[in-house]
């Protein structure tokens, strides 16, 4: 038993000739999960704030929190198309390629976010009072005044994102760091200013919100932009522009259309859930609480495939390519088996922050015992789809786990949570079987050599260049 005990252990721990990989992920992680510390901070401190002021400015703050949060994490998946070609381009030793090919993503992106901005801030109050309406008149006054503002925000999040996407390619953490820092810092000090002090209530909380973003982003697009920058942007032609957008959307658009489809699931499975009593819905709430506060090392980690598996593709060694994202998962399920026990052991002490609830706490540690059974699968759920991505390889992962989400996730919840009556519980049990489809599908893929053929085309276009 020990003697198998070391073999797992020297498996998770096998380098197989990836020092570099490893030296570069130690000196990136540090920077990663202060990151996700402080994007769990940004998430709560308005909820938090909006708490003090009433019940329903909460109710209302939290409603579009929620919308919010779906609208950045699929403007960070817009990012992840400009990050993984310019990680491609430095690890190719194109640096002057590298800087071209940024000032497309950021050209491209902003144009996109900045019309979806307008569109969905023209339209803010009809989409609260479609998603929301039924809600107390109190609640969606609140939720349209936060909105008014933080409909802006998506722009911004953008330029956010991709900036630091452009930092942490060219092995810069410490700025992103420090711009999530200073991002937080406004939030919690506008929010006092705004909310508390001037009493502006939840016109206060949004625009700090936005006003917190918008200097985000400046400071981020200010740190690719200055001249000793380890990483720059520069002037490029028309013909250059076009090309990198054709670079980009390949890998952009997938992603995005991924992550909404996975998050649209998410608000389907919400309407299912408030049918099933007030319990099942704050209990639900806990564990995704706990769970987000637990999964901090392992996003900082996932948040780290793509510029270092584009570092790699850009070498064009598809050999090379495979064994780091193969380590790549081994490092990581080390991480989420870590993870896993961590939800055994700190599931009640946690849970019991948020609510004092008997019955909520048991169900809520209930569903964070069955993710940690589970939790070793994150690995090849998200990391190794992540690695397929970043050498362009991003249909599959989109095609699969959009109909997984609504295939299983969702129809599980229907028929056994809504007609059979399992409760929160069904949320987990799917959420399970789910990340046991996408395991077995994404190995299987990944074992394939098909997602080499994306490395390859990449390759014929890098020696045309030259």
């Amino acid at each position: 038993m020990v003697d198998g005990l070391r073999r797992i252990i020297a498996w998770f721990r096998d380098r197989d000739g990836n020092e570099a990989v490893d030296a570069a992920f130690r000196r990136m992680l540090p920077g990663m999960l202060v990151e996700q510390f402080a994007a769990i901070l940004l998430a709560n401190v308005n909820v938090f704030v909006s708490g003090l002021i009433s019940s329903e400015a909460l109710a209302g703050v939290a409603q579009i929190s929620t919308l919010n949060s779906i609208l950045m994490n699929a403007f960070q998946a817009f990012s992840i198309g400009g990050t993984a070609m310019v990680a491609r381009r430095i690890g190719a030793g194109e640096k002057r390629e590298a800087s071209a090919m940024a000032t497309a993503a950021v050209a491209f992106g902003t144009l996109v976010s900045g019309a979806l901005s307008l569109v969905i801030f023209a339209l803010h109050r009809p989409i609260v009072l479609w998603l929301f309406g039924r809600a107390e008149p109190a609640v969606v006054n609140n939720s349209i005044a936060y909105f008014s503002c933080t409909a802006l925000a998506p722009a911004m999040w953008f330029i956010y994102f991709q900036c630091c996407g452009f930092l942490r390619s060219a092995g810069d953490t410490r700025t992103p760091m420090l711009i999530s820092v200073a991002l937080n810092s406004m939030s919690i000090l506008l929010n006092l200013v705004f909310s508390l002090g001037l009493r502006m209530g939840v016109r206060g909380a949004a625009l700090s919100y936005l006003l917190s973003v918008t200097v985000a982003a400046a400071l981020s697009l200010a740190m690719v932009l200055r001249r000793n920058a380890v990483f720059r942007l520069r002037p490029c032609g028309i013909g250059e522009l076009r090309r990198g957008v054709g670079s980009i959307c390949p890998i952009a658009l997938p992603s995005t259309l991924q992550n909404l489809a996975f998050n649209g699931s998410r608000i389907v499975l919400q309407v299912f859930l408030a049918s099933m009593g007030t319990a099942m819905v704050a209990a639900n709430q806990v564990f995704n609480s706990v769970n987000e506060i637990l999964l901090v090392p392992f996003m900082a980690i996932y948040c780290l495939i793509v510029p270092l598996v584009g570092l790699s593709a850009g070498k064009s060694d598809v050999k090379g390519v495979r064994r780091v994202i193969a380590h790549l998962v081994r490092r990581s399920m080390g991480w989420a088996v870590l993870t896993g026990l961590a939800h055994f052991l700190l599931c009640v002490p946690l849970a019991l922050l948020f609510s004092r609830d008997a019955r909520v706490v048991r169900v809520a540690c209930h569903m964070a015992l069955i993710f940690g059974v589970v939790s070793p699968l994150q690995s090849t759920c998200f990391v190794l789809p992540n690695g397929l991505t970043a050498v362009g390889d991003a249909r599959f992962p989109m095609v699969f786990s959009s109909l997984t989400a609504w295939g299983i996730r969702v129809f599980g919840t229907w028929l056994l949570g809504v007609k059979l009556g399992w409760g929160a519980y069904v949320i987990i049990v799917t959420q399970a079987l789910d990340y046991v489809a996408r395991s077995v599908a994404y190995g299987l893929r990944f074992r394939g050599d098909r997602w080499e053929g994306f490395l390859s085309r990449e390759a014929q276009t890098g020696a045309a260049r030259q």
